[in-house]
Order: C-alpha cells, then structure tokens, then sequence
C-alpha cells in the first residue's frame, strides 16, 4: 500500500550543506521550458570508444548468435573530483574508462588505470563502491563464447583512489565465472552493506550444439546471489529463494515495489523463459511474484528500468522487447506468434508473454497494469536500453530507449534463404552469407513525458535520431549544469555523448551513507513542491548492461523552491528538510538522520472487499474451451466468452434482493436466495441447470404476466452455434411467487440468434413489460451485422414486432448493450444502442415505432467497439446522461479523424470462410495490420501472390486483396477508441472523453453511485477481456476506476489505495446489491469468482 509519513523532523538545513552547481548558469525564472540534446563530436569530447566487431569465417552469427548485443556504459566519479567519469564495455575491443576534465573534454586512461588491460567478452559494467571507501569501484560482467573459465571470470576494479585500479574480483569472492550479463549491487538485508545479484546465462545456444559441452558447465549456467559477509562476498544463491530456472536474462533493476522498506529485484529474462520479480520477504529470502503482480509480460525482454512515472510516490517499472514500430520492419522482421506454442506456455505457468514492450504502471494494492500501448511506447524496434528519467527537467520521468542490431539476423526473407541452404556448404560460402544478412541502422526513441500518463514521441525535436546501432545507455551530469546527459555504447561507430539543453530548474541530492554504504544505495527522496510529488531511488544498476551516475536529481519546471524533501535510508532513518531554493545541489548525510518513531496509520477506504464465500456464495464461472481463430484466424479478439451477467431483484417477495448469475455453455446459471443476515444461500429452484448446454448472457428479472413476482429472462448467445441452432433461443422461466421458477417453452417465438442483451419497457402502452433483445453476433461472420429484435408481451406471451416498428434494427450491428430511455422528453421510452463497429445509435420512439434519429442527438461519426452503456441523470438536471465504454486508448489500434482504423469483412477467397482484414494508416495508404504468415492461414492466396515477406510488406491493402470484393466488403471505419460520458444538453449529446485512468481497458459495465457522500454522484467502471489472438496483447489492464463527480459533469479518478475498488479480472457486468445491513456492489467476472465490495451508503 501507499504510506504517507508524518512530518515530524524539524528544518534540518543547519547540518546540510547546499552549494551551487559547479559553473551553473541557470535562470532560476526561465521564460519556457526546452527540452533537446546536442550530440557532440569524438573530437570535441576526446571519447572515440567503438565497439567494433570483427566477424570471419570462424566467428560470425553462425558461429555465436548473440555477437551482436552490444556492451554497456558507467558513469560515476571516479576520483571525487565533482566530475562523472565514464567507462565502456568492449566485446572484442577492451574495455575503455575515460576520465572527465570538464566542459565535456575526456582523457582516456584505460591502460594507466588498469581497467583496459584484461582482454575479454564484457557486457555489464557497474560502478559501486564495493569496499565501501568512499570511492567508486567498476565491476566487469564477461560472456562470450569461450568455453573456458578465465575467459569469462568477472573482473572487479577496486579503486586505489589515485586514478589506478587493482582486480580483486577473487580475493572479494565475485569472481563468478558465468556466462554473465549484468551484476547490481544493493542492500538487500538492510544490514548496512552492499550484497549483490549477478544476472547469468546458458551458454550460447550455436556455441552449445559446436562443442556439446559437460554437464559440469551448467552450474555457471544459473543467475547468483552474493551476500556480503564483512567485506566479503558469499554464493547463497541455494538459500535466497532466488529461481534455480536456465534463463537468459539481460538486465536486473533493484527497487521497493511496494513500499515496504526492502529492496525487490526484477529481471529481464530474453527467449521464453518469464522474467523474474523478486519480492524481499524482508528475512533474507525473496518470492517470485511475477505470475500474480503482473498481468502479462514482455516476451524477449532486454533492456528494463523502474521509477515512478505518473508521480503518484509508487515505483513503475518498463521492459523492452524487439517490435518494430514500422510497418515494413514489423512485417519483414518478426514472425507470427504460434498460438500452440503460447497456449504450451501459458499452461506451464510462463506466463502471458507478448512480443511488446510494457509500461507497467504500479497501481499500489499489489498489481501493475501495462499501459505501454496506450501511451505509444508499445513498439521501438529491437530496443535494449530503457530508462526512465526526466530529461527536460520539468517534473516529469521520460523515456528514453536505444535500439538497432548490427545484422537483421530474423529477418524473414533472410531466414528463409537460410532453410534452403545446403548444409555441407563450406565456411567460406557461409561466412559470405553471413556478411550479406541485411543491416540497417535505427535511430533511438525519445518520449517526453507530459503528465496524466500522456508520451509524445520528440526523438527529432530532441535531436535524439541519429541511426546506429546502441547497446548500453547512462545518464549523468557530466557538466555539471543542473540537467542529465546522455552517454550510449555503439557498435561500428563512435558512442553517442549527448549534452543536455534543458531549461528547467532542479533539484540534486548528494548522499553521505553509513559506514558500510558511503553512497546511500538504495536510499530514495521524495519532495512535495507547488502541490506536485515527486519520488526517486538511488539504484544505479539501469537499462541494460549499464549504471547511472549515483545520487538523486528532480526537474522542477518553473518551480523555484522546494516545499519538504524527505530522504529515506535503507534501514527507515529519515531526514526532512524545507523551503529548499532550487537550483542547488545538497547533501544529505546519514549521520544526521533520525529514527522514525511515528506509525502508519491505514488509511480507511471508501469500499472494501469481502470474500464472497463468506457470505455464501461459491459461484465460479467457468468459460468453456472455444477457439473460434481456427475458422477466423484474423479476429482482433474473441467473441465467445462475453459473459457472465447477473440479474438482482427479491423473487420471494420476503423484501430482500437475491441475484441470479449465469453460466458459461456447459454450466448452469444460479440463483442465490439472500437471508436475514445478508449471507446467501443457493436457491432449491434451479431449473435453469437443464438448459446448461445453452451460454448464457444477459438476465432480466421482470413480471412477464402480471402476477406481481419477478420472472426471469435469459439470453443465449456465445459464438460455439451457428445461426439457427435451437441452443441459442432465449428462454423464460416463470415465478409462482415464492421464488420457484419453472421453464415456460412457449412464451417466445422461435428466434435462434446469438442474443446478449435484454432490457423491458412499456413499449405499446398496455400496461405490461416488453423486451428489447439484442443479438451479439453471427458465428463464423465477425464484423457482419446481425439483426436485433423487439418482443411484444401479449398476456405472458412474447410475439416478434413487425418489421414496421423498428425498421432499423434489421442488419443494425453486433448489439453489446442498450438502454430504454426518454432521450426527448416526450414521455415515452426510446431506445438507444451500443456495439462493436457500431455507432453510437438512438431509435427514438414515436407512438410505439423506432426511428434512427441519431444524427439529430449529434451522433454522427461515433462508431467505436463500444461494449456496454448506462444511462443516469449525472447532473441532476432532470434528464438521462450517458456513460459508453468503448474499447479504451490502450490498443494497437491506433485511430484519428484523419487517419481512422478499418476493418474490412468479406469471403475474399471464394473458399467458404469469413475473412476479417484490419487496417491501419501507413505512409499515406492503408496497409494490412495482420502479417503475410497469417494473413495467408486465412487467405492461402496471398502466400502464392506474394512469394517473399518484402513484397508483402511493400503492398498496400489494394495491392493485396482483390479489388471487386474489396469494393463489395463490409467495410467500417473508426477515429476514435475512448470511452466517454454523452451529456443530455436539452436533447443534443455533448461528447465527454473519461479520465485517462478509464481508458485502460474496455468498459464492460458502469455503475452510478455517491460513492464518498458528497451529494454528487459518482462513476465507477469494470471491464478487460482477456481473449485476444496472441499476436495482441491481450486487454487486461484494467483494475476497476471509482471517478468522483463535482456535480457539474467533471469526474476525477481516485487511486485504488483511497477508494478500495481493485478488480483485476476480466470483468462483464456490475451490480447494486441491496443487503439487510449491507449494500454492496457485486462485479461478474469471466472464468472466475465474483467480486463483492461493501459499500458505505
């Protein structure tokens, strides 16, 4: 959970020392603030490090598959002198330390120094003051692809603090002989000391199957803990808990995830096997807990950082995968996704793993929601550095990510010249086809952070583009000028210096630690100024292969003072200060700090979650298995596991609510009887079970036949059956008014569509309930648009409308949801629709007919994957407003006014089949979202069309599909995926976009309620859905959103930590539940139990 401190030290300004950046000349009251880099020259700098590879006939990518991942770079002061230095990682070249000599000049003392001299295939390089003197030491993690142990010892350069450095990894015990990547030292057991996680890996797969070596060498295979027994390092990697899997991790972060005081570690695995996140059971022990903090995962993770994000004091975290942003790269270099190969992981307990990079954001009750797609940063190309620091110095953590490989080594093309090679051919032969793998050289990303979870990308503007091939990346103020500089490890060029041009104000912490940690790692600060919060943790482990320069810095924008800067240490001590002027650099010592005597008190939230067995209810729905890709291979999503919904009404009129919940196809729906206690128990009337077979979606509890008790209506839907199969007609069951329900087979007509939605009103004025019934879908016709329906209500019967009262619901859409509601104000219901593709669609009610007005409302141009609505008078004004949850921003799908996303439907092979082809907006054409592997699963055509990835890659959509049954294709278009609120402003709807918390997900269900006792009324969401095709990644970012209303049709989000509302399930449906002593809101989710949360109104 958040903690919030008590201020109780008292301005201690009079043992710290603060003092003015060395040869800062910032304007304290800057007119704008700028953000950009200049990239300086080697010449200028005197830093022409390269880290060239040589390939030849016996050593290229044939030979050792990961040659091309590059090295790392440090930054740190090596000599105290005020001034970061940098050292570089070599794979073939040595490697090289330069020392700073200020304004950005460079002196390379590699073989004075000692550190230049030991030849071998480094990758991580770390700076930390390993025998705590005060002086910053350099730690070497080797790889390569030799087989012998000397060749890959890690090398540990303590400083002799006369600008010379001794190897001392044996005699410290951190000689692992590994095949490492990256080391990152921290306290782990708030002992005073730094241990260490040294991240390892298997021997390189190509080298492996040349020299098939012993068994023997696995032990040098797993990833290792060090702890630090009085200067001294230990192996207890056996005794931590740490996982004993093979993984062939890449980069380890050591950060407190949850705010408990204890260091956690993640680390980014490559290849199949999940990442690691470590949580510090505090006991000198760790758990994994990736399976149930995180919802999904990065597939080929690299590069990895934390750091809070959204300003909110919890610590986010961000992985990096190799998506490449451009069409023609993502076609042409990455693979489909093998479904079965998935689904084998996901049952092994891998976890959900998506070739995309994640921004998992920290929702501060135990789980983190992946938003990545939503803020644009889902896809950078073969990325491995990523770091979250506040470059333009305005308050805010950016993004920043190098990228390129020397050879596209997956390119597809290239990949399928090789699985046609001779494999007798000779070295010569292969080592020139090494040499003509494809290579281009790719920019690096920057993404300026503009708050409210909002990233644009400024790698231009930021003079940040240079294409290349990066590895490792640090940051650091090598000027010392009050903003961070960028410093990145190339192959085949120069590094990359970058001096930073920020105009912002800041703040720098220097850290005087305890004896044993004179740095302060894993120390954290957090300030308060101009109402703003900040938080950040001196970890200097960061991205890839790399460590940051030590100590805290904040941007501050325009702000010129801080309000409070607390400084915590590892061990709890604390020191608080005031009113700091900015611009200054201020240290902070330990010695100085005091005990934290104060306790934390929880915070009480507005709901709370109870158990819903311990009121008696034991329902789990449980989805059955369903694979409706194999006939439609291109679905954005599945369309088969839309339920459970539940209905609540007191049907043994004792004056208590009871609720009815159904099942999935195969399992019964049931109905709980609630008692005098508020518990539930489950109803002896079930006659619903027979009907199992059925899926059953929406429930309605209403007098069908005037008897004064509340019948029950039930849709039957799911995609499982086709059009016409009898399973999907909808079914009535009839109370006898004590709650008992029996099954009326001749009160509907025999309508046997895929229906999801049922609602009722008084449609002809005679005193009676009739429906209006939704279809969802039909199967194996995704996108075409089914027909809904109106249910006249004749004594208890039901008879189907005539087509004259309701001509527009022929062929209207894939109905998700809808509402009766008087949107005129002339008396009578109207009836408004929701769906996917559809738009957003009011038939208005004219003396019992329905005619599509939408256009009339200002609705023209609103079609979206809208997945539910509810309608409710949110600002009182005596008239129904509006909440539509659409598919939310956080997709691939990306969408504009001018450049909308499309979706064309047709059989465009003449083989039987629907074919759904998506597309996007590419370089000023329409292209195919979907690549040509699976493109052509559906449509075999396009394999023999386009014979090699290029020509696929190239085409636009008019290229690939044929051009008739393009022209005679179901076809929609959509510019825009939030979810909004339509507020009634005398009978015109003016559009609202919810929250960017709420547009993390799809909304599957609203609720309106005051849920803080304001007198305003309040919005509270669910949703998700986690059946996605594997190449997407799947919806599962949402946790539930409690939005506060003013009452003038503003909505504020409050954090799960204040309001209690935290459902990270693939939510459908949410309810109002009336208890005798309780209300509370029960939430449906899809192949899993019910949440139920006490309300305190």
């Amino acid at each position: 959970m958040k903690i919030f401190y008590n201020k109780y030290i008292v301005l201690i300004a009079i043992y710290a020392i603060s003092i003015a950046c060395q040869d800062s000349k910032r304007d304290l009251y800057p007119e704008t603030l700028e953000g950009g880099f200049e990239l300086l020259s080697s010449t200028e700098t005197g830093i022409d490090f390269n880290n060239s590879i040589k390939e030849s006939k016996f050593f290229n990518h044939y030979f050792y598959s990961q040659m091309y991942l590059g090295s790392g770079v440090a930054i740190g002061d090596i000599n105290n002198d005020g001034l970061p230095d940098i050292f570089f990682g070599g794979n073939q070249v040595n490697d090289r330390l330069y020392l700073n000599k200020g304004d950005f000049k460079f002196e390379d003392i590699s073989v004075k120094s000692g550190t230049g001299t030991n030849s071998g295939w480094t990758w991580g390089v770390t700076m930390a003051d390993v025998n705590a003197d005060g002086y910053l030491d350099i730690y070497v993690s080797r790889n390569g692809n030799s087989l012998e142990t000397a060749d890959r010892r890690n090398k540990l350069y303590i400083n002799n603090k006369d600008l010379t450095f001794t190897e001392s990894a044996i005699s410290y015990g951190l000689a692992d002989a590994g095949f490492s990547t990256q080391a990152v030292f921290f306290d782990m057991d708030n002992d005073g000391d730094l241990d260490m996680y040294q991240v390892n890996q298997p021997l390189d797969n190509k080298v492996n199957l040349m020299y098939n070596p012993s068994t023997e060498l696995y032990k040098f295979y797993r990833d290792k803990f060090y702890r630090n027994d009085n200067g001294k390092f230990k192996d207890v990697s056996e005794q931590v808990g740490i996982s004993r899997d093979l993984a062939y991790g890449l980069s380890v972060n050591a950060s407190d995830f949850n705010n408990d005081g204890w260091i956690d570690l993640y680390v980014a695995n490559d290849y199949t096997k999940p990442d690691f996140m470590y949580y510090n059971n505090g006991d000198g022990t760790f758990r994994n807990v990736i399976n149930e903090k995180l919802k999904h995962i990065t597939n080929l993770s690299m590069g990895s950082d934390t750091g809070d994000v959204n300003n909110d004091g919890l610590i986010d975290l961000i992985t990096t995968d190799m998506t490449p942003e451009d069409h023609y790269r993502s076609k042409t270099n990455m693979k489909s996704m093998s479904t079965e190969i998935f689904d084998e992981m996901v049952a092994a307990g891998e976890h959900y793993q998506y070739m995309a990079n994640a921004l998992q954001i920290n929702t501060g009750v135990g789980t983190f929601s992946d938003v990545a797609n939503m803020v644009g940063i889902s896809g950078t190309d073969w990325s491995w550095a990523s770091l979250l620091v506040d470059l333009d110095n305005d308050g805010w953590k950016d993004i920043i990510v190098s990228n390129g490989i020397k050879k596209d080594v997956i390119n597809n093309d290239y990949l399928e010249l090789l699985s046609n090679l001779d494999p007798n051919m000779s070295p010569e032969d292969f080592f020139q086809i090494s040499k003509d793998a494809p290579s281009t050289p790719i920019s690096n990303y920057a993404f300026k952070n503009k708050g409210n979870l909002e990233f644009e990308k400024v790698s231009k503007e930021w003079g940040f583009d240079t294409p290349g091939f990066s590895s490792g990346m640090a940051y650091g103020d090598l000027d010392n000028d009050g903003d961070l500089d960028i410093v990145i490890n190339n192959m085949e060029s120069p590094a990359f210096v970058y001096k930073n041009n920020a105009t912002g104000n800041f703040l720098k912490i220097k850290l005087e630690g305890s004896d044993h940690n004179k740095f302060g790692l894993g120390a954290k600060a957090i300030i308060q100024h101009n109402g703003k919060t900040q938080v950040v943790e001196n970890t200097l482990t960061r991205g890839y292969f790399s460590s940051v320069e030590p100590g805290l810095f904040f941007g501050l924008g325009k702000d010129t003072e801080i309000d409070t800067l607390e400084v915590i240490w590892p061990d709890g001590k604390r020191n608080v200060f005031e009113h700091i002027s900015a611009n200054i650099e201020l240290t902070v010592n330990y010695a100085k700090a005091k005990s934290n005597t104060k306790s934390v008190i929880p915070k009480e939230t507005l709901l709370t979650q109870i158990n819903s067995s311990d009121i008696g209810i034991s329902y789990s729905h449980q989805e059955n298995d369903f694979d409706e890709f194999q006939e439609e291979v291109l679905l954005p999503h599945n369309i088969s596991q839309n339920g459970p919904f539940t209905s609540i009404e007191d049907v043994n009129d004792d004056g208590l609510y009871d609720f009815f919940i159904g099942g999935a196809a195969g399992q019964g729906g049931v109905l709980y009887i609630q008692t005098q206690n508020g518990s539930f128990v489950e109803s002896s009337s079930q006659p619903w079970k027979l009907d199992k077979d059925s899926e059953d979606l929406g429930a309605l509890f209403l007098d069908v036949d005037g008897d004064n008790d509340k019948d029950l209506y039930v849709t039957s839907g799911g995609s499982e059956y086709k059009q016409g199969n009898i399973l999907l007609k909808d079914r009535l069951y009839i109370n006898n008014g004590l709650g008992e329900f029996s099954k009326d087979d001749n009160a509907l007509p025999n309508i046997y569509e895929s229906s999801q939605c049922v609602i009722s009103s008084d449609i002809d004025k005679d005193g009676d309930l009739d429906l209006f019934v939704g279809t969802r879908l039909i199967s194996g016709k995704y996108g075409f648009p089914a027909t809904s329906y109106i249910l006249i209500n004749e004594n208890g019967k039901f008879k189907k409308a005539s087509k004259e009262a309701a001509p527009d619901l022929k062929s209207i859409g894939m109905i998700t949801d809808a509402v009766f509601t008087d949107i005129d104000k002339d008396g009578d219901d109207d009836l408004m629709l929701v769906g996917e593709w559809m738009e957003i669609t009011v038939l208005e009610n004219n003396n019992g007919t329905f005619i599509n007005n939408s256009e009339k409302f200002g609705l023209k141009n609103t079609r979206g994957i809208w997945w539910s609505i509810t309608a409710n008078d949110l600002d009182n004004d005596g008239d129904d407003d509006y909440i539509i949850g659409n598919l939310g921003k956080n997709n691939k799908f990306k969408a504009s006014l001018d450049h909308p996303f499309k979706i064309y439907v047709n059989d465009f092979d003449n083989n039987g089949t629907n074919d759904i082809v998506l597309a996007k907006f590419y370089k000023d054409d329409y292209v195919p979202l979907r690549g040509k592997e699976c493109t052509s699963q559906q449509m075999p055509y396009v394999a023999e069309k386009f014979k090699d990835y290029h020509s696929f890659a190239s085409s636009t959509l008019l290229d690939i599909l044929p051009e008739d049954k393009l022209e005679n294709a179901i076809k929609y278009e959509i510019n825009n995926f939030e979810s909004i609120i339509l507020i009634n402003e005398g009978g015109r709807l003016i559009k609202k976009s919810l929250p960017i918390q709420a547009q993390v997900s799809p909304i599957k269900s609203s609720l309106v309620i005051d849920v803080n006792n304001d007198g305003n009324k309040d919005i509270i969401t669910v949703g998700n859905h986690y059946g996605v095709e594997v190449e997407t990644t799947r919806y599962d970012a949402g946790f539930g959103t409690v939005l506060l209303g003013d009452g003038h049709n503003n909505f504020n989000y409050m954090n799960p930590t204040e309001s209690g509302f935290h459902v990270p399930h693939d939510s459908r449906d949410m309810k109002y539940l009336k208890q005798n002593n309780q209300n509370s809101i029960i939430v449906t989710n899809n192949n899993s139990t019910i949440s139920i949360f006490n309300s305190k109104n």
